[in-house]
């Protein structure tokens, strides 16, 4: 039998490969991918979005390593057992004309903003990752979880140069260090954004799919 998180896994995969509407934003698609999971043919007991942590209990896994409120975008269960599932849905800019209660709107409207800061994007996915294996190492029902990537900026594919502050927290494929350090100590975005490890090596995989003439690539750490 699979485990529970290969089955959330493939469900995931299952909603990414056959959504056909381009979402405005990171809530667009929990709220989306929620709904799928609920109305999946696996049918789980339960599906919660911004699942509540108290960043208190990580304290228990080791050594201080959170301190910060802590709400898991969905939380799947099934049989007693727990999936959390973090999203991370980083966008550039999209216009569109689009319909509203049946009526198409005048004008292109901008349907999912340019974010930049991609260097900040990679680095929220890896502290996705961190998360998921606290949660994991916490709780007895938790025995594993996904982190789940999707943009239209291609930059989060390639990796980064060897001498950028950012190399260790790249995505590019392949397999990616335990580290997840800026290069830079006195940089902004190490004193605003700590340094911290995961606990093994994970191996990202990029899938693309296309959304009307809009190219994405997603991939997901399975935790």
């Amino acid at each position: 039998m699979a485990a529970f998180v290969d089955i959330v896994r493939a469900d995931v995969f299952a909603f990414l490969e056959s959504n056909n509407e381009l979402l405005f934003n990171e809530r667009d698609f929990q709220m989306h991918l929620a709904t799928w999971l609920r109305n999946s043919a696996n049918r789980y007991d339960d599906v919660d979005v911004e699942y509540y942590v108290p960043w208190q209990e990580l304290q228990k896994v080791g050594k201080y390593v959170w301190e910060s409120e802590l709400r898991l975008d969905i939380v799947v269960k099934k049989d007693g057992e727990y999936c959390p599932v973090e999203l991370k849905y980083k966008t550039k800019k999209v216009e569109r004309k689009i319909a509203r209660f049946d009526e198409d709107l005048t004008g292109d409207v901008v349907v999912m903003k340019n974010q930049g800061a991609q260097d900040l994007g990679m680095y929220d996915f890896w502290k996705d990752v961190r998360r998921v294996e606290l949660v994991r190492n916490r709780f007895e029902r938790v025995k594993g979880g996904l982190a789940v990537f999707v943009t239209n900026d291609p930059l989060y594919t390639k990796a980064s140069r060897p001498n950028s502050n950012n190399y260790l927290l790249n995505m590019s494929e392949g397999k990616h260090s335990v580290v997840k350090h800026w290069q830079n100590p006195e940089s902004t975005c190490a004193k605003t954004h700590p340094d911290f490890e995961v606990e093994k090596e994970y191996t990202i995989e990029w899938q693309e799919r296309t959304i009307d003439n809009v190219e994405f690539y997603y991939c997901l750490a399975t935790i």
